[in-house]
């Protein structure tokens, strides 16, 4: 190998101020250098349950690992100016369940989508429902590479234990809101499970269709258990396997935590196993190609305009 000297100073010094520009445009821009973090992602053996607080002590000694994003430049909708960069994922798994914890710099809580105006945060997790071979592509498969993708959903989150309900509804965005009389309605007003009144089919044909996005019922968590063969094939799955829980923190850290700041710490698990050929497998030793996607509600991303990774690959102990 042939080393090529100068005396030259000023060269030196261009490309040394060249290269520190460079450093600090990456660092203001939050901009992860994607050569400086491994591709594997390691889950780590603990004993006993995996906590579904993701400020728990028992995560605090997993190994985390950077993931870059970039916006989705594909097909349309684009949009290639995201506001979330990376995310900092962690993995655990107790022999019986297979536990994700997620989190990403966010200044905003987005959390509904009543108002036109509104859009959701979001999080997601993809694997191969064929473990074996090559990956399918990574912006949600193809046709014969089926994914399994657990999203999970500020607005959910919201919804969980909200009223009779169950769900943020447009008078809970707007308490000044008057409607006229609807039809059927009793005196005493309406309750959600009676599905009367306001929820009527006439009135909801979300709930009535068995629509998961308008019938919190079906919902086991803030989190959707899909999967996808491509583009515009989304599919919510007959049976929900995935549960989890969000937190977005508006100062601060957490020890072992990836951001200071507001944050979005989100834990997703299921059980390494669950009989549903729909779903991914899971089996102790394995690696599995595992990516991500953010949407960040504040920035109108929604469908495909997100943040998304290439294939990483998860290793189970």
């Amino acid at each position: 190998m042939r080393v090529v000297q100068t005396t030259n100073k000023k060269l030196v010094f261009g490309i040394l101020l060249s290269a520190l520009v460079v450093g600090v445009m990456l660092t203001i821009g939050q901009v992860p250098l994607a050569v400086s973090q491994p591709v594997t992602i390691p889950a780590k053996a603990v004993k006993g349950p995996i906590p579904m607080d993701g400020a728990n002590p028992v995560w605090e000694s997993v190994p985390g690992v950077i993931v870059p994003l970039s916006g989705q430049l594909i097909t349309t909708p684009m949009h290639p100016n995201i506001s979330v960069k990376s995310m900092f994922v962690k993995a655990m798994s107790n022999g019986k369940e297979l536990g994700l914890r997620v989190e990403w710099s966010d200044q905003t809580k987005n959390d509904t989508a009543i108002g036109p105006q509104d859009f959701r945060d979001q999080a997601a997790i993809m694997f191969p429902v064929n473990t074996a071979g090559a990956p399918p592509f990574q912006c949600m498969g193809q046709s014969g590479g089926t994914t399994n993708i657990w999203r999970w959903n500020a607005e959910w989150q919201k919804d969980l234990g909200k009223d009779s309900a169950g769900m943020w509804d447009v008078d809970d965005q707007y308490p000044g809101i008057f409607w006229d009389y609807y039809f059927e309605e009793p005196a005493g007003g309406v309750t959600y499970p009676d599905r009367i009144g306001r929820s009527l089919g006439p009135f909801n044909s979300g709930i009535w269709s068995g629509n998961i996005m308008s019938d919190p019922t079906l919902r086991v968590s803030s989190v959707e258990d899909l999967n996808a063969n491509g583009f515009s094939t989304l599919t919510t799955q007959a049976h929900q396997d995935v549960i989890g829980n969000g937190v977005w923190e508006p100062s601060g850290s957490v020890k072992g935590g990836g951001y200071t700041g507001p944050t979005w710490r989100v834990v997703i698990k299921r059980s390494l196993e669950t009989g549903d050929a729909n779903d991914t497998q899971f089996k102790a030793g394995m690696s599995v190609p595992i990516a991500f996607a953010v949407w960040d509600g504040n920035n109108i991303e929604r469908n495909g305009m997100k943040a998304l990774s290439t294939w990483f690959t998860l290793k189970l102990p």
